[in-house]
Order: structure tokens, then sequence, then C-alpha cells
């Protein structure tokens, strides 16, 4: 049976097109990702934009900027020693709707007859995260030039998205704790708004605080859960394993790095909180992923905290709760002292 072929990314069709020299002069780049839309403008001026020229060959209008003029004078004013002009209208409000404030019928229709026959020396980049299809302008762009729908990558191109950045640094990461630290991010999940910026900036920090050689799986924990989350999980590791002495360095650890005690009890609060919510849903026979759908946030969280929620009961977690939330008031009304009373919820749990 004949396999209909995956269709490629918006990425790779502009990568190819580029590569080509294939771009059209009016381009249409619009999508979740607008880290790759930045990226394929910033390719273009790589290409085509003599680095000498480029404050006068490259120019950027913004959505307070960007009027039909200001566009037109761009776009016809002839490059200095580039090989084309790059004119990139980011965030222009006529994507959204073709009655917007500021740009009348008879402006846009300028516009649209402009682009079915621009200037042959200028590439020009119409850009928004979220467009109707069905407006003047954009439809005009679509049938004149290219479009690119910038969606979400999936988890084969957000992977190498990641390895080429550690490789770039130097630093080594397994494929195991590569696959965790994308379900970590939960980037793939629908309703996360979590994007290639977060991404970039997690990697960086991942790769900051590690031994410059390779990633462990703490690196990836202290980056993406968040030092709260972390602190919270080895504090459970410590009196689960029957440690407690090990509980108590880690508190100490965070009051000595100047975390107050409130943000602490908040994060212990957070969590056992959302302990008991997925022991619950866990007893009705809820599996993970409807765990997930139901209480939203970070998938790897959930997953992380199952196996703890199996070494206590729905009784336990409750009366856990009680006891934090005793701990909050004994600080709040001077009973007692911080640390006395955070010392005194560890040594009962």
């Amino acid at each position: 049976m004949y396999k209909k072929k995956p269709e490629k990314h918006a990425f790779q069709a502009f990568a190819e097109d580029l590569k080509a020299d294939s771009i059209k002069k009016v381009n249409l780049m619009y999508g979740v990702e607008q880290y790759l839309v930045k990226w394929a403008v910033e390719s273009l001026v790589k290409k085509y934009v003599n680095a000498a020229c480029k404050s006068m060959d490259y120019v950027v209008l913004d959505e307070d900027s960007a009027t039909v003029d200001s566009i037109i004078e761009a776009c016809e004013t002839f490059s200095m020693f580039s090989e084309k002009r790059v004119v990139w209208v980011r965030n222009f409000k006529p994507l959204t709707g073709d009655n917007v404030k500021g740009f009348g019928k008879s402006s846009l229709e300028s516009l649209c007859r402009y682009i079915e026959a621009p200037n042959e020396g200028t590439i020009v980049v119409f850009s928004g995260e979220e467009i109707k299809e069905s407006t003047m302008v954009a439809k005009t762009v679509k049938k004149m030039g290219r479009a690119y729908d910038f969606s979400p990558l999936g988890k084969a191109e957000l992977s190498s998205f990641a390895r080429k950045r550690f490789k770039a640094a130097g630093v080594d990461i397994s494929p195991r704790l590569l696959a965790q630290l994308i379900d970590a991010t939960g980037y793939n999940n629908r309703e996360s708004d979590y994007r290639l910026f977060n991404f970039e900036n997690d990697i960086a920090k991942i790769i900051a605080i590690s031994n410059g050689v390779s990633i462990t799986e703490r690196d990836i924990e202290m980056t993406v859960c968040g030092d709260m989350d972390t602190f919270v999980f080895d504090m459970l590791d410590g009196i689960s394993n029957g440690q407690k002495d090990k509980a108590f360095a880690v508190l100490y650890n965070m009051l000595n790095s100047g975390v107050d005690s409130y943000t602490i009890i908040g994060a212990i609060v957070s969590h056992f909180e959302l302990m008991l919510s997925v022991k619950q849903m866990r007893e009705d026979g809820t599996d993970l992923k409807g765990i997930h759908s139901r209480l939203g946030g970070s998938e790897y969280r959930i997953k992380k905290m199952i196996p703890y929620t199996n070494k206590y009961s729905a009784d336990k977690l409750k009366r856990t709760l009680s006891d934090i939330y005793e701990v909050d008031r004994n600080i709040k009304t001077g009973i007692l002292n911080d640390q006395l009373a955070l010392e005194m919820f560890i040594a009962r749990m």
C-alpha cells in the first residue's frame, strides 16, 4: 500500500528555497514559532545583504512603524552594494483582519497592487504569530509569493535542534537524557506555550551549570524543573529513604542560600497539593495523559511525582498538607521562628 510521504516542516522548506536561490520577492511568515521566523529573516540577511551595508539594506518595520507608505518606500529604495535589500514587516496588523485601525480599504488595496509587482531588488517579509489567511494582504502575498507556517517542531527536529547546540558548546548529552529534557520542557504538549526561545535559553543554562564535559540528569532537573521543585524532590528522597539528615541538609542549603521561608513553604504546599490530586486520580484509574490533561502544567513533573505518590496514602498527604499549613500559621503569628518550624515539619513526616 502506498504510504504518503510526510510533509516537510516550514523551516526545511525555507532552507531548501534559500539554498536553491528560489526565495520569492514577497513572503508571509507566521505561526507560534516566532524563533524560526527570526531565524529565517536573519538567514535572508546573511545571504543577500552585504555586511558593510546592513544598516541601509536591511529594514525592520514593526507594528507601530509599519504604514503602507513606509512599506512601499522601504521596498522601492534600491540597495547600495547588496545583492538584495531585505525588508521585514513584523507583526503586521492587517494580517489579523481587513478592518484594522489606521489601515483603510483603499490603502490596503494600494499595498496589494504593489505586492503584485514589487521591486525586483527587494525581498519583503510580512510576519505575525496569529493571522487570518482570508485577509486581503495575506491572500495577495500567498498568491504572488510564498507562505511559511512555522508551527512547533516535532520531536525529531527538536532533538536535532538541541544536539547542535550541545555539540557547538563541546558538551555531550546522551539520547536518554535528551529525551528526558524534551519531556521535561513539555514542548510537545498541545496546551504548552513553551517555545524555542525558552528551549534555547534552557539549553544555555544547562550547559552553564554542567561540568563542561557531559550533561547529567541533575543538570536538567535543576534547570527545567527549577530549584524549588528540585528542593522538594530532594527533601522527599531523604525522608522516603529514612535519611532525614539529608532532608535537613537540603533545607539548610536553601535557607543559607537566601531563599525565604515563605517561598519554601509555597513550594512544599504546591508540591503536596499536586501529589494529592495525582494520587486521587490514579486511584480512580486515570492514566498519566488523562491526569496531565485535567491538571495541566508539566507532564514530566507529574510523571516524576508518581513514584512518590505510591509511598504515601491519600490520608498521609492530607495530614502533611495540614502540617505545612500549620507551619505557615506558626511563623506568621510568631509562635515559632522560620527554621525551627520547618525543622519540626520535616521531623514529623
